[in-house]
């Protein structure tokens, strides 16, 4: 495996190595570390570790590329760069990385989600509970910030969803299953039909 050129890429900060048509992305500290000119033949071990490099950048890449459109948990993160062949290894070193310099925070997101779904969207404790437990999140965590969003609080969205299903039937049992769909716990359910009926 002969080194054909070797050019430092701007586009994105690594070096640019080609070898037998293949082109690796490292970074310049590892290229020094190396010690590689052109036109050398690497031995399979060398090339194996250029491999390496390689698949971490381009995985690191991808990763800075994902969170950028929105903040994403460890767990959403991994599963779509397993999804993009990276391999574990890399994916390890990548997750290491963004959690050293706080680009990924499981906590930081499950605040800013429960805040969002709540007060924005009005999504109930429940719905909020079960969207994040499909993220693989910590029930500790969820609990630790779901707790709170007061009994009022939960029972004014839902009093308010059971007013407007109210407006279309009279039912009692329609207007349960649908706060009960809504993820709201028995107990609001109970005292928001009490109070309507």
């Amino acid at each position: 495996m002969i080194v054909e050129n070797i050019e430092y890429s701007d586009k994105y900060n690594l070096v640019k190595l080609t070898i037998s048509r293949e082109i690796f992305y490292i970074s310049y500290d590892f290229f020094n570390d190396l010690n590689i000119t052109k036109d050398e033949d690497l031995d399979f071990n060398l090339y194996k570790k250029i491999l390496s490099e390689d698949d971490f950048n381009r995985c690191k890449n991808e990763a800075l590329r994902q969170i950028s459109y929105r903040a994403k948990t460890s767990y959403d993160l991994i599963y779509k760069l397993k999804k993009k062949n990276y391999s574990s290894e890399s994916i390890d070193r990548v997750i290491d990385f963004l959690n050293e310099y706080k680009l990924i925070d499981d906590e930081n997101y499950v605040k800013s989600y429960i805040n969002d779904k709540s007060n924005i969207a009005n999504w109930s404790k429940g719905k909020i509970r079960y969207k994040l437990k499909t993220k693989f999140i910590d029930d500790k965590l969820i609990d630790k910030y779901l707790n709170k969003i007061s009994y009022d609080e939960e029972y004014e969205k839902a009093y308010n969803f059971a007013l407007r299903k109210k407006e279309s039937t009279d039912e009692k049992n329609k207007i349960y299953r649908f706060l009960a769909s809504k993820g709201f716990s028995y107990d609001i359910i109970k005292n928001v039909l009490g109070d309507l009926f």
